[in-house]
């Protein structure tokens, strides 16, 4: 074969993306729906980092507590749909940040009033109990932030402190504590196949 023949070999046997039967996405996605169960790197390394802010809570006696993790605000999105927290004490919890009111936190309550709120960082009680939470939202200026400021008062008056330490679920697993897979597999939850599967997977070749 001599090298134009070879060189045209090539271009006519050449593998676009165009004419893939079935689009990366869902040969990433689990079995059960649908792909292949190719690991899919973004979803996965996103669960292994939720890790780092569950170990902030369930020991916190690790010498890296306290200091900044490496998670995105997406990372920490996804963890705050992922936990519920009980307020026992008001310590550990974070008044913005925790999912105490009822499996979801303040800062997505009341995401105007967020904005607009001094000293982010500050526990439950803190809070709470110097009245702190308040600070800056006196420049509320329409309906919509007086609106969540009034949901928000309500959630603050139920809270009622005792001398147990705050807990945190894990809402994907039977017993409330994390796992990567769980946090891996959520992150398909609602997606779907829209083909014949076995038909595409299952080899045509003899046995």
């Amino acid at each position: 074969m001599t090298k134009l023949e070879e060189a045209s070999y090539g271009k006519a046997h050449e593998v676009k993306g165009g004419q893939c039967l079935v689009a990366w996405e869902n040969v990433k996605k689990p079995k059960l729906r649908g792909g292949l169960g190719v690991l899919d790197l973004e979803k996965f390394s996103r669960a292994l980092r939720t890790r780092w802010m569950w170990y902030q809570w369930v020991e916190p006696d690790r010498p890296w507590v306290g200091s900044s993790v490496p998670c995105s605000e997406v990372d920490k999105q996804f963890f705050r749909c992922s936990t519920r927290v009980t307020i026992g004490n008001g310590r550990t919890a974070l008044f913005w940040e925790s999912t105490w009111c009822d499996g979801m936190a303040p800062r997505d309550l009341a995401p105007h009033l967020y904005k607009l709120a001094w000293r982010k960082g500050l526990t439950v009680r803190e809070e709470i109990e110097n009245q702190t939470w308040t600070r800056g939202l006196w420049r509320m200026s329409n309906a919509t932030e007086i609106s969540e400021f009034v949901g928000l008062c309500e959630w603050v008056q139920e809270v009622v402190f005792n001398e147990e330490a705050d807990q945190i679920t894990w809402k994907w697993t039977a017993n409330g504590l994390y796992s990567s897979k769980s946090a891996y597999d959520i992150q398909f939850a609602g997606s779907f196949c829209t083909f014949d599967s076995s038909a595409i997977w299952t080899a045509k070749a003899e046995g």
